[in-house]
């Protein structure tokens, strides 16, 4: 049970998003949060189940779906550095790289 993937989950998807999903209020979900949440394992609990994509390294690409976070990282590098490589599944998002923010470093 870890407060870093709810932490994750809000962030990328939205208190209300995550409370919907794990089938709690949006308070719970926000004093959980702010630890002031009364016993909030259950919630973090909830939280590990409805949110594995943060435990596994992989995170969700906008085109491809599921890949690994590594992966990410070296086609958003390879589109800043406007690499031609041929891995077939980076010429279909090469262009798309450049606009998401998903896998930099830096939240450009």
């Amino acid at each position: 049970m870890s407060l870093s993937i709810l932490k994750q989950a809000c962030d990328r998807y939205g208190q209300r998003k995550v409370a919907k999903r794990i089938k709690r209020s949006v308070t719970a979900v926000n004093q959980t949060l702010h630890g002031i949440y009364p016993k909030p394992e259950n919630i973090l609990t909830l939280c590990a189940t409805a949110f594995t994509e943060f435990e596994s390294n992989e995170i969700v690409c906008p085109t491809l779906g599921m890949i690994h976070s590594g992966t990410c990282a070296r086609y958003s590098l390879w589109a800043e550095q406007n690499k031609v490589h041929s891995d077939r599944l980076y010429r279909s998002v090469k262009d798309k790289c450049l606009t998401c923010k998903q896998g930099r470093k830096d939240g450009a």
